[in-house]
């Protein structure tokens, strides 16, 4: 079914191409005709069509990449640690405390499906509500998130009793003193150690970290033990962070790519922003691509804190920016088709990046401003000084009157404008 969907894209492709070599190029219709004349948009909706479907063919056979990586992974590492959710009976192919919802009071688990169809009312109330105060499994009183100590001590004596998930996670806050446990990184080390022995992927990562330097003197031969087993057990950080260890070594590229891909099937926020940049530089043998290149910088900024990471904002920017001059001619204030606010959403995020270099977002967002303030988005009369009406929700588009703002936004602006 693939292969026929990918077949029909591409004839379907190749049929929109040939039609629109009819037509005269977006820019010499924008100027003949204007921004927003029905000429102008018929041409940007033609070319938006086009890239839609360009862009669901290379996700498509993108998508055939990843199944490929995940078959031979599966191959050489069955999964191990598969179990089905007790609430919707889906299996989970790696159990682990991303993959999963911790219940306390027993010990049990459910799917993050399950946990977010009966979290409406919790995110509101507190966890106590989610499943109307009732543990799913066991039946006893959910431990609310405030009881923090009512918590630990759950915690803790499920470690006693020897389950790995436990034992990882006091561990780790004997290991950083946190969560209520005093500072003890031998206690922690043990605990994490005895999780690890049961290959539990949370405890494994934690012990590769520690041999990384973190704790004991650098040892790269166990360090890479346990964060491959880590990674081979599912645990998309160590994948993540294994394929990046192998990225400078020349001789190990399939390996990197092969765990970038895992943790970016995963959805890992900084494997896609390294995957993303992968396809802009047509690195480790893929094939050059903006689209891949703007998918995979997308989904680094999704359920990520721009704060955090300023740099998958402005990668994100810079994909969309460089696609749209690509596709629409450098033409991107066609409203209905207008790139800009977005992008300046973006880059206004990335503002907070320490990790840049300096200048770099200012410059950015200064180019893109000075040319759309230098005159009305709707009649493209110049401006004399500052005499443009900045759009308030977006910031980024100038009017000379609230008449003009007022077409603009029936003529698509409503479709581009984001609020910034």
């Amino acid at each position: 079914m693939t292969d026929e969907t990918e077949h029909q894209l591409r004839e379907k492709i190749a049929f929109q191409k040939s039609f629109m070599a009819n037509f005269p190029t977006l820019t010499s219709i924008a100027q003949k005709w204007g921004i927003s004349s029905v000429e102008t948009k018929s041409k940007a909706q033609l070319i938006k069509e086009l890239s839609d479907d360009e862009e669901q063919l290379e996700l498509l056979i993108e998508s055939k990449r990843i199944a490929a990586v995940i078959s031979l992974q599966d191959e050489l590492h069955p999964p191990e640690n598969s179990e089905d959710c007790p609430i919707c009976f889906e299996t989970i192919k790696h159990v682990y405390s991303k993959t999963i919802s911790r219940l306390y009071c027993c010990g049990g688990w459910v799917c993050d499906k399950c946990r977010n169809e009966r979290n409406s009312t919790g995110m509101k109330k507190g966890v106590d509500e989610m499943f109307h105060g009732k543990c799913p499994l066991c039946r006893d009183t959910l431990i609310n998130d405030s009881d923090q100590k009512r918590e630990n001590s759950k915690i803790l004596e499920h470690a006693n009793n020897g389950r790995a998930w436990a034992q990882s996670l006091v561990g780790s806050w004997y290991m950083d003193g946190t969560y209520g446990f005093a500072l003890d990184k031998e206690k922690g080390l043990r605990f994490n150690l005895q999780a690890a022995d049961q290959r539990d992927p949370d405890a494994l990562a934690a012990m590769a970290l520690a041999y990384r330097g973190e704790t004991f003197e650098r040892d790269e031969s166990k360090y890479l033990q346990y964060m491959k087993e880590a990674a081979d057990l599912g645990h998309t950080e160590a994948q993540r962070i294994l394929g990046h260890h192998f990225m400078d070594r020349c001789d190990d590229e399939e390996i990197h790519l092969h765990y970038i891909t895992l943790a970016a099937s995963q959805g890992d926020p900084k494997a896609c922003s390294i995957l993303g940049l992968h396809f802009l530089y047509a690195d480790f043998g893929l094939t050059r691509s903006r689209i891949l290149e703007k998918h995979y910088s997308e989904k680094s900024v999704e359920d990520t804190d721009p704060k955090a990471f300023p740099t998958f904002a402005y990668n994100f920017a810079n994909a969309l920016y460089h696609l749209s001059v690509e596709r629409y001619e450098k033409v991107l204030n066609i409203p209905g088709h207008s790139p800009i606010p977005t992008i300046l959403f973006w880059l206004r995020k990335a503002l907070v990046g320490a990790y840049l270099p300096m200048g770099t977002v200012p410059k950015f967002i200064s180019m893109i401003e000075t040319k759309e303030k230098s005159q009305c988005a709707n009649c493209r009369i110049k401006a004399e000084g500052s005499s443009l009406k900045r759009c308030i929700r977006c910031l980024g588009a100038w009017y000379c009157g609230k008449e003009c703002q007022v077409q603009h936004w029936k003529a698509g602006h409503k479709f581009d404008c984001i609020k910034s």
